[in-house]
């Protein structure tokens, strides 16, 4: 048995050594494929990632444009509001002077009432003291006023 043991030993390590060596290049083969696989899942990453890029700066682009036009209609809206609101004011000033007219021709018109009274008083033929009690007026605009009625009646 000690002459078949080492021949029968030499052909099971040489079994060994080709079934290891077998195991060992079908193995590397797997490997080759995986990194195979994963050379494409990185490129196709790497298309992906440049593609997203471009999206990425595109739409940085259309963000910059859209900020700028923003920030001139913030601009143009800001001059109109302040042209406005100098013509708020304007407009505001001259209705208090609108106002104050009114005022004034009110107060106005009331003498004038008290006037137009007394003409037609004195075209009724009243006298000075009746003219003064019903208009509240005193004795020389009263006076004043007759006279005055009296060349217009003259005159006409």
């Amino acid at each position: 048995m000690s002459l078949l043991a080492g021949p029968i030993i030499a052909i099971s390590a040489l079994f060994l050594v080709l079934l290891s060596s077998t195991i060992f290049f079908i193995s590397l083969k797997n490997y080759k494929q995986k990194l195979v696989l994963l050379d494409v899942q990185v490129q196709s990453t790497s298309f992906l990632i440049n593609e997203l890029q471009g999206i990425n700066n595109k739409t940085q682009q259309q963000l910059d444009i859209l900020k700028a036009a923003f920030d001139q209609e913030t601009t143009e809206n800001n001059q109109v509001t302040k042209q406005l609101e100098l013509r708020i004011k304007n407009l505001q000033q001259k209705m208090v002077e609108q106002e104050q007219r009114l005022t004034q021709w009110q107060e106005n018109q009331g003498q004038d009432k008290f006037y137009n009274r007394a003409f037609k008083l004195a075209a009724k033929g009243a006298d000075v003291d009746e003219i003064m009690s019903e208009c509240e007026l005193p004795r020389a605009e009263v006076e004043m006023l007759l006279s005055v009625y009296q060349q217009r009646n003259r005159s006409q």
